[in-house]
């Protein structure tokens, strides 16, 4: 982690690691029954994942200090939620990612736990940004939350009827949250969710800390293959 080193210990890894992780996601509401942290929470959870499992292959990487803001307008009429303006966000990654390469880290990896289209496509022009300015830059943005579930196979661990729908504050998150900080859920709310498959929850109830993290380890074998393309 890098928010956890020394400087000096940072410059003894450099000769050996060259890739960084950047989690990110907003402080947003995420329904009634779940915590503001539950997106950058989550890609956190998903950059050490894949790390761990890259470090068993003999590639070492840092975690970057998580982002923990972003462009998230859409629920911004529920007391709570903050959210960025996009131009932000673009200047934010651009400027994250010329300070990582900067101290050696030019591979990166962005993995957002947050899945609205206007911050990826800000987050994806602030890489590019910096890679103009910078042409040791390596960056990218990992298409997990779009492919996962389909293509990764983690539909298999949803009890839910339709995962690929599980687009926000469902089955997925909610076991995300069973699973890593089941203290902070609101039990009660998430008892009387009905499904709905409209875009906004999927379906609550049906979640497990089991399947959660059955889903997200097949999540992050999807970024360490990412990860492995961006290294050629």
């Amino acid at each position: 982690y890098l928010y956890k080193m020394t400087s000096t210990k940072i410059k003894e890894l450099q000769p050996k690691c060259n890739l960084a992780f950047i989690p990110l996601g907003p402080t947003e509401v995420h329904g009634p029954h779940l915590p503001l942290m539950t997106d950058f929470r989550s890609g956190l959870e998903l950059c050490e994942r894949a790390a761990r499992k890259l470090q068993e292959e003999g590639i070492e990487s840092i975690i970057a200090t998580p982002v923990t803001y972003c462009a998230a307008d859409v629920t911004n009429v529920f007391p709570g939620n903050t959210s960025l303006r996009v131009e932000t966000v673009e200047m934010l990654l651009e400027d994250i990612c010329l300070s990582l390469a900067r101290s050696g880290f030019y591979n990166i990896m962005v993995v957002s736990g947050h899945a609205d289209p206007g911050n990826a496509a800000a987050v994806v022009r602030g890489i590019e940004n910096a890679k103009k300015k910078n042409n040791k830059v390596n960056g990218t943005y990992s298409a997990w939350f779009d492919k996962g579930i389909v293509e990764g196979g983690a539909a298999a661990y949803f009890n839910g009827i339709h995962p690929t729908y599980d687009l926000h504050a469902g089955e997925s998150e909610t076991g995300f949250g069973l699973m890593r900080y089941p203290e902070l859920l609101d039990k009660a709310q998430i008892a009387s969710l009905k499904p709905n498959y409209e875009g906004e929850f999927g379906d609550p109830a049906a979640a497990t800390a089991e399947n959660a993290d059955k889903q997200y380890d097949v999540f992050s074998d999807y970024v360490v293959d990412e990860v492995r393309a961006l290294l050629g």
